[in-house]
C-alpha cells in the first residue's frame, strides 16, 4: 500500500512521555553545552538553578509516531525537512507530558517525484489538561510521490534582512558530539558507526544528528536572544539544507526583525573556518524580551 492522503488529520492516541532531570542534563551535553553552561549541564551548583533548553520539545513532544498512520514507504528514503517548537510555558527540568502525534499533511510531488509529509505533536499537561508545548516536523520521503495526494505548496521563507546580523555565536561541537546526543533517543547507526555511514549512506564517516544541529543552534539563540535565560525563547523554526560532521563548528548569525521575533541561519565549518556551508537556513524565532 503506497502513502494514504486520506490519513491526513489522523492522530495518535495519547502516549505519556516523563523525563528526569538527569535526561535533560544528558540533553544539554548532547547538544554542546559544558562547564561554562552549568545552568544547563548542573543541577546543584551553588546559587544556579538548573534551566531546559527549549530545543529539549524535539525530545519531550516527539511527532514521528505519527508516521505510522500514513502507509507503506521505505524509511531509508526519509529525510528530516525541517523542525519547528512552540513552547506554551517552560519545560521544567523533570517532567511528563501527554502527547498526541498527527498527520498534518501529505504532499504528493508527482510520479517519481517526492513526497513531503508533515507531522505534528501536541503535549499536554496530564493532570491540567493544558497545553504545553506543540512540534512540527517535515519529513521529504524520495521517491514516493505518484500516490494521488495534492501537491501543496511550501511556506514561505522568513526573509533574511539585507545587512550584518545582529549577532554571529560560533559554537563548537566535540568529535564525538553525535555518541552523546544518540543517548537521548535516537540511536540510528548512520550517526555512529563509520561502516553504516560509509557503505549504506555514501558518507565519509558518521554524520550529526540534525535535531543535534538544531539544538546547537538554539543555544545560540537562547544566549543572544534570551541572554542566557531558556525561559524567554518559546518557539524556534528551521529547515535542514546540508549534512554536518562532529567536530566541526557551527556559527549562527542572527537578525532581529522586530519586537520579539527574530531570524536566523547557521553554517557549519572546520575549527579554522574552512569548509563553510549553510545547514540550517529559513530560521525563525520568538522570545519576550
Amino acid at each position: 500500500m503506497p502513502l494514504d492522503p486520506n490519513a491526513i488529520g489522523t492522530k495518535t492516541d495519547p502516549q505519556l512521555f516523563q523525563w528526569t532531570d538527569r535526561d535533560t542534563l544528558l540533553y544539554a551535553l548532547g547538544v554542546g553545552a559544558g562547564t561554562a553552561d552549568l545552568a544547563f549541564t548542573t543541577e546543584n551548583s551553588h546559587e544556579i538553578t538548573q534551566q531546559v533548553l527549549p530545543t529539549y520539545a524535539v525530545i519531550a513532544c516527539l511527532p514521528f509516531a505519527a508516521a505510522g498512520l500514513i502507509g507503506s514507504f521505505n524509511f531509508a528514503m526519509l529525510l528530516h525537512g525541517s523542525q519547528a517548537i512552540r513552547l506554551y510555558e517552560p519545560l521544567p527540568p523533570a517532567g511528563k507530558l501527554s502527547v498526541v502525534a498527527e498527520v498534518a499533511d501529505i504532499q504528493d510531488k508527482g510520479e517519481g517525484k517526492n513526497a513531503v509529509v508533515m507531522l505534528k505533536a501536541t503535549g499536554t499537561d496530564p493532570d491540567t489538561s493544558k497545553v504545553v508545548a506543540e512540534t512540527l516536523a517535515t519529513a521529504v520521503i524520495r521517491g514516493e510521490g505518484g500516490f494521488g495526494g495534492q501537491p501543496g505548496q511550501r511556506p514561505a521563507a522568513p526573509e533574511i534582512p539585507d545587512r550584518e546580523p545582529d549577532s554571529k555565536i560560533a559554537l563548537p561541537t566535540r568529535e564525538d558530539q553525535a555518541l552523546i546526543y544518540r543517548l537521548s533517543g535516537d540511536r540510528n547507526p548512520l550517526h555512529s558507526d563509520p561502516w553504516f555511514a560509509r557503505e549504506l549512506a555514501g558518507f565519509p564517516k558518521p554524520i550529526l544528528h540534525g535535531l543535534c544541529t538544531y539544538g546547537v543552534a538554539g543555544r545560540a539563540l537562547v544566549a543572544e536572544l534570551g541572554g542566557n535565560d531558556a525561559t524567554k525563547v518559546n518557539a524556534i523554526a528551521a529547515r535542514f539544507t546540508s549534512p554536518v560532521f562532529p567536530g566541526e563548528t557551527l556559527t549562527t548569525s542572527i537578525w532581529r526583525t522586530e519586537p520579539g521575533r527574530a531570524v536566523f541561519r547557521t553554517e557549519a565549518s572546520n575549527p579554522d573556518g574552512s569548509d563553510a556551508r549553510l545547514v540550517l537556513e529559513d530560521g525563525a524565532a520568538e522570545y519576550s524580551d
